[in-house]
């Protein structure tokens, strides 16, 4: 099986880090994979190079860029049996080199869902492409139950929607240093219950809210302590919030991320957007309990009072009150992230989700 995956870019986020993991994997099952990025790399483009997969840079800077358009057509010289796309652009280039090439054109959906379950919403022109392209796409594979009724609603045929949720593999997740040394590191204390939330720092991420929530959560249980690991343009506000609050560290972005997990007690993602986080898989397969809003497909991954707890979007005292709980109750927060990670290896398997999406594939491809 032939396969032309095509992106703006592969900068660190969820979409990216999900990629940077399927398409090396799919190669290692023996489909012959290229990825394509139009605007930029990113780190994430380098990793799935390393991967030994073929992958370029057209550095288009927009579809005005006759020069560089032309080049992505060319693609098409290559007759891939499908060409995955992800992102507005990419789909308006993809489904013009798929028709050219006579390949299926696929479409991997990670647009998050707001808290009225509706897809983010798109710039008018980018609407109007999208709504031109969807119905003509031979696939879409969601990674959430939740996305298909969006995602219909947006022109895409109901009947051609599939959901396959991500996935994570244990081997990714090795700890490379003992929990003790690295909480040593973060000044905790053995007594201290440390919540870290892992996330771009975007304002639909929930970043305030967490810092917020950490706080607010300390005057019931002063032995809480918070930790925000990523950067974004909203990192300068949230160290301004957190240096007035007693308890929260902003840490940055880090490559050390298992570790971190490794050494907390629980993990929070206090979103108003999602379609299925990693992080919250991540922390999942750590046997660590989730604190996470009613978004997206968090829900479906995170079962309420089973493996964490589920609070609703922007709902501060919720969120405090679910940390609080979790804090004060450290027993029952281990016996919730070993239901978690029973879970995670029942349903977010990394092997059975690329086995899932090698099938979808392979149903539409055409060589």
């Amino acid at each position: 099986m032939r396969l032309l995956f095509i992106a703006a870019d592969m900068h660190r986020g969820g979409a990216e880090r999900h990629w940077a993991t399927l398409i090396p994997a799919l190669a290692h099952r023996g489909a012959e994979v290229r990825l394509v990025c139009l605007n930029d790399e990113g780190p994430l483009f380098e990793e799935v190079q390393a991967a030994g997969v073929p992958a370029t840079c057209l550095h288009l800077g927009g579809r005005t860029n006759a020069a560089g358009v032309r080049r992505a057509l060319g693609e098409a010289g290559a007759h891939p049996g499908a060409v995955v796309t992800r992102g507005v652009s990419p789909q308006l280039i993809g489904e013009a080199i798929a028709r050219r090439g006579g390949a299926a054109h696929v479409v991997n959906e990670h647009t998050p869902l707001t808290a009225d379950g509706e897809l983010l919403p798109l710039r008018p022109h980018q609407q109007a492409l999208t709504r031109t392209v969807a119905p003509l796409v031979d696939r879409v594979i969601a990674v959430s139950e939740r996305q298909r009724q969006p995602l219909a609603r947006r022109g895409y045929r109901g009947d051609r929607i599939v959901v396959v949720p991500n996935g994570v593999f244990d081997e990714q997740l090795a700890s490379d240093r003992p929990r003790d040394r690295v909480r040593a590191e973060l000044r905790l204390a053995e007594r201290d219950f440390a919540v870290v939330c892992v996330a771009n720092l975007r304002p639909e991420k929930g970043g305030r809210a967490f810092v917020e929530a950490v706080s607010a959560a300390r005057d019931q249980v002063p032995s809480l302590r918070g930790l925000l690991v990523g950067d974004g343009p909203e990192r300068a506000a949230l160290e301004s919030l957190a240096a007035g609050r007693d308890g929260v560290k902003l840490l940055g972005s880090r490559g050390d991320v298992p570790d971190l997990l490794a050494a907390c007690d629980a993990f929070c993602l206090l979103s108003e957007a999602e379609a299925l986080p990693i992080s919250i898989l991540e922390a999942m397969a750590l046997a660590r309990p989730v604190v996470t809003t009613d978004v997206g497909g968090a829900p479906e991954a995170v079962a309420h009072a089973q493996t964490g707890l589920v609070v609703p979007a922007r709902d501060a005292a919720a969120a405090t009150n679910a940390l609080a709980r979790l804090a004060a109750q450290p027993q029952w927060a281990r016996e919730l992230g070993e239901s978690g990670r029973e879970r995670q290896r029942e349903r977010f398997d990394g092997a059975a989700m690329v086995e899932s999406y090698e099938a979808a594939l392979a149903e539409v491809a055409t060589r």
